[in-house]
């Protein structure tokens, strides 16, 4: 019981300190066109993946589709974990759409990928 309740002070002490650095992310965020960032998205998995010329005009309105769906978010006033929230939902629905156009292992890396890059965003947030 102890150890659970120490695990649970540490998320709290982590999320506490985490925070400004999130609104300094959305600040990044908020300077970027959903354009912008659906094109850094394609170029990315383009390079990453492999991808073939269908694939890519697939992925590439995907991309933009989503970033659109991201923008309302991104400008919102509301609290952080709020839109995080709010994030997460629309990367799942993204993540299904992927699915159907990338083969089994272009998935799985773009998934490994995505994972490197949430867990560098998580470091940069506790430092």
């Amino acid at each position: 019981m102890i150890r659970y309740t120490a695990i649970a002070l540490g998320v709290v002490i982590a999320l506490v300190v985490s925070v400004p650095a999130v609104f300094a992310q959305m600040d990044k965020l908020k300077q970027s066109t959903p354009q912008e960032r659906a094109r850094i998205q394609t170029d990315m998995m383009k390079t990453k993946l492999g991808l073939s010329p269908d694939q890519l005009t697939k992925v590439a309105a995907i991309n933009e589709k989503y970033a659109q769906q991201m923008q309302p978010i991104i400008q919102s006033s509301e609290g952080p974990f709020m839109r995080m929230r709010q994030m997460r939902e629309v990367s799942t629905a993204k993540e299904a759409e992927l699915k159907g156009v990338l083969s089994p292992g272009q998935f799985q890396k773009y998934l490994a990928e995505e994972e490197e890059m949430k867990e560098k965003f998580e470091e940069r947030l506790l430092k």
